[in-house]
């Protein structure tokens, strides 16, 4: 599955609803929250530590020969741990791009194509539509692929670049879900439909963490590009939001994502996030921000900002996780 957003939802929604209808099912997504082994999920369980610790272990060997990243690393070990178990069906997310993830190595499968968006300029290029071509790269000799909503423009070059495969569109997001995952659940609901002929009954989607999760005043989404923050900022109700705080990986443009933000919720407050290189640094030349590189110390000014209102955190799944850790504490 690939895309710019709606990857981790949809491969969530879709592995939840195999297994509703009694298929074991495996699930590679990323990144995690709290914990490496949630990426590796096979019948709605986290890889237990014993087992991730075995296949690791037994990986060492090839990781290191040819170099593998952190990335390439996890899929192997899922790969590997999958392979043991012998799913009837394995849900696998791609990491960034399509045509050289690590997962493209497959070639049986049902190729699915969420909503496409400018992100990760620097490795994938600023075209829409050579995002578009890194992302459609993942379809190879797969006669049918499966289309996520997208705009009009972009739904048009898929259908013209892919005339010769049979493409089933997503057309009408469900209601069961907040905005903008009622997309996400309509393709999810359409895969399963497409695999079994019939969709599992008295099903409950459940949002994957940091998906609008709710804990006491606190409301986490990982939004992390423009078209995701747009989708976030339109669902939320500003008055019920007294303040927001966000970070985000340096290779993101902040600016575009606190501009999005300021022109419905006032109280910005921009922090790095802790112990990831990749994130951004402070000081930023960003008006009508607070800016604190300590998250905890930029939490609590949030909170004091917020008042008796809502405080929402966003930008980067790597600071919701963050923030969830410290609320939890």
């Amino acid at each position: 599955m690939a895309g710019t957003n709606g990857k981790g939802s949809t491969c969530r929604f879709t592995a939840d609803m195999l297994n509703a209808c009694g298929y074991k099912t495996a699930l590679f997504t990323s990144p995690h929250i709290l914990k490496t082994n949630e990426r590796i999920v096979f019948c709605g369980a986290d890889i237990s530590d014993a087992d991730f610790d075995r296949i690791f272990e037994s990986s060492v060997p090839l990781i290191q020969k040819f170099r593998l990243s952190y990335f390439e690393a996890l899929t192997l070990c899922a790969f590997l741990y999958f392979s043991e178990l012998k799913p009837d069906f394995s849900v696998i997310e791609t990491g960034m791009g399509g045509r050289f993830d690590s997962s493209n190595v497959l070639n049986v499968k049902l190729p699915v194509i969420t909503a496409i968006a400018k992100d990760h300029a620097a490795f994938l290029g600023n075209s829409i539509y050579r995002i578009a071509d890194e992302k459609l790269a993942i379809i190879k000799e797969n006669k049918t692929v499966m289309l996520g909503m997208n705009t009009p423009s972009i739904t048009d070059y898929i259908l013209k670049t892919l005339a010769d495969k049979s493409i089933i569109p997503t057309e009408k997001a469900c209601g069961a879900v907040p905005a903008p995952f009622g997309q996400n659940l309509a393709l999810a609901k359409n895969i399963v439909e497409y695999l079994l002929g019939r969709l599992p009954e008295n099903f409950v989607p459940v949002l994957p963490p940091c998906r609008q999760e709710r804990i006491g005043r606190f409301i986490l989404d990982g939004a992390h590009n423009p078209h995701g923050m747009h989708e976030l900022v339109k669902s939320m109700d500003s008055e019920k939001i007294g303040s927001v705080l966000i970070s985000s990986t340096a290779d993101r443009d902040i600016s575009k994502l606190t501009t999005l933000l300021s022109a419905k919720f006032r109280n910005i407050v921009i922090t790095e996030i802790p112990g990831n290189e990749r994130s951004l640094r402070l000081p930023l030349n960003i008006e009508g921000t607070i800016q604190e590189k300590d998250t905890e110390k930029a939490l609590n000014i949030a909170v004091e900002l917020a008042g008796n209102a809502d405080i929402l955190v966003s930008g980067s799944l790597y600071l919701c996780a963050c923030v969830k850790k410290l609320i939890s504490n």
